[in-house]
C-alpha cells in the first residue's frame, strides 16, 4: 500500500499566509504525489514540529501561528486532515 491523504471533510483556515500555503502544499504533495509517511512528508515539508496530540491525532507548524491537524491510520495508510490553519 501508499500513503495516501483524505482531505474531504477539513477545515481550511482564511488566514492562512503564502507561506503557510506553500508548507501545507508541499506536505499533501509529498503524501499524495510521492505516497510519503506524513512525519518523513513534513521533514520533507520543512514544517516545524510533527507532534503527536492524543490517540492517532498529530499536527505540524506551518507558521509560528498555523498549524495543521491530522488523523493518522498507520495500518491502512491513510491521512485524514481535520483542520489547516489556527493554533490548536
Amino acid at each position: 500500500m501508499a500513503w495516501r491523504i483524505d482531505k474531504s471533510k477539513a477545515v481550511f483556515s482564511p488566514e492562512l499566509t503564502s507561506s503557510d500555503q506553500t508548507k501545507w502544499d508541499a506536505f499533501q504533495n509529498a503524501i499524495h504525489n510521492k505516497h510519503m509517511h506524513p512525519k518523513d512528508a513534513a521533514e520533507a515539508a520543512r514544517c516545524d514540529q510533527y507532534k503527536k496530540l492524543t490517540g492517532n491525532q498529530f499536527q505540524i507548524r506551518l507558521s509560528g501561528k498555523m498549524r495543521a491537524t491530522f488523523l493518522v491510520d498507520e495500518s491502512k495508510e491513510v491521512v485524514t486532515v481535520k483542520q489547516v490553519g489556527g493554533h490548536t
